[in-house]
């Protein structure tokens, strides 16, 4: 009797230690199980309709078109791709050169219910990070990314430069509640196809521009808008209205303090005696009315 109640006991007490390995293979088998099908999931997904997806949601939100060389999915769900450019819908020309982007998910907020993106899209000289929840806040950073607009004038017009530096916190899309706020630095700016005001082949300097607003929707007051180093100096404060479907028909109230820089073209300075009102030191008070288009100076 005595040796069998220390058969059992010996019996009992390796149940657990038996178990252990069995547990083990288990927990080993099931994550080599997962890991292949995470394996089989990045080797299958197929890149052409991933970047045929990217490109369809990123027209079908914003006015923007996108031409994508290259777009697949790496590990941790990062996507990642090359050489893309950005245009303006229905617009000529290239805005943006992007030599390389990913993006990420940001794990942490799935825990919370309102998932999110950040991410990073480098140019040749810079780059621009942008922090995105599906609740619709957004962030963006932005820094020595050159760019070249078309403007919709008769005749054409082109604005080029760099923004050196750009902050935009907001929502996407926009809504009547938004609060926005917008504080970005242009450099080197200069506009193309303004032959009667300036005899410099290379277009009409505006140097160095400081921009500041704040916004409510799609309605934005302008705290802050400065023009140095270039043809003209400007100051001035006033409204956009903000047409998101075409950014270029938003619509302009800005009352400017303009004088003509050291460097001006004397033909620029002799039309600029031609608008406004002259002031005290020399300036010149102006409103800029109608559309970022087809803006009009009275």
């Amino acid at each position: 009797m005595r040796c069998a109640k220390r058969l059992r006991k010996r019996a009992a007490s390796g149940t657990p230690a038996a178990r252990k390995p069995h547990n083990l293979y288990r927990v080993a088998g099931l994550g080599l199980f997962l890991l292949g099908l995470l394996c089989s999931f990045y080797l299958a997904f197929p890149d052409a309709v991933l970047r045929q997806r990217l490109v369809h949601e990123l027209e079908a939100r914003l006015p923007i078109q996108v031409d994508l060389a290259e777009a697949g999915l790496r590990p941790l769900l990062t996507l990642a791709g090359k050489q893309a450019t950005i245009s303006l819908s229905r617009q000529p020309g290239v805005l943006f050169h992007i030599e390389s982007f990913n993006i990420d998910p940001k794990w942490i907020s799935l825990l919370t219910g309102n998932p999110g993106l950040e991410g990073e899209l480098r140019s040749a000289t810079g780059e621009l990070s942008f922090d995105w929840q599906r609740n619709g806040p957004l962030a963006l950073t932005g820094s020595d990314l050159p760019f070249d607009i078309p403007l919709k004038t008769s005749p054409p017009m082109r604005f080029a430069g760099t923004l050196t530096m750009g902050e935009v916190a907001t929502t996407v899309p926009l809504q009547r509640a938004t609060e926005s706020r917008v504080d970005i630095t242009l450099d080197q700016i200069t506009v193309q196809g303004l032959a009667a005001l300036t005899s410099d082949a290379a277009g009409f300097h505006l140097g160095r521009i400081s921009l500041q607003m704040t916004g409510r929707g799609t309605s934005f007051s302008i705290k802050k808008l400065e023009a140095r180093g270039g043809d003209l100096e400007v100051t001035g404060e006033g409204t956009l209205m903000l047409m998101t479907a075409n950014p270029q028909n938003s619509r302009l109230n800005l009352n400017l303090t303009v004088r003509a820089g050291n460097q001006a073209d004397p033909t620029l300075a002799s039309l600029l005696e031609l608008v406004g009102t002259q002031q005290s030191d020399g300036s010149r008070k102006l409103r800029l009315t109608g559309t970022l288009a087809k803006p009009v100076i009275r």
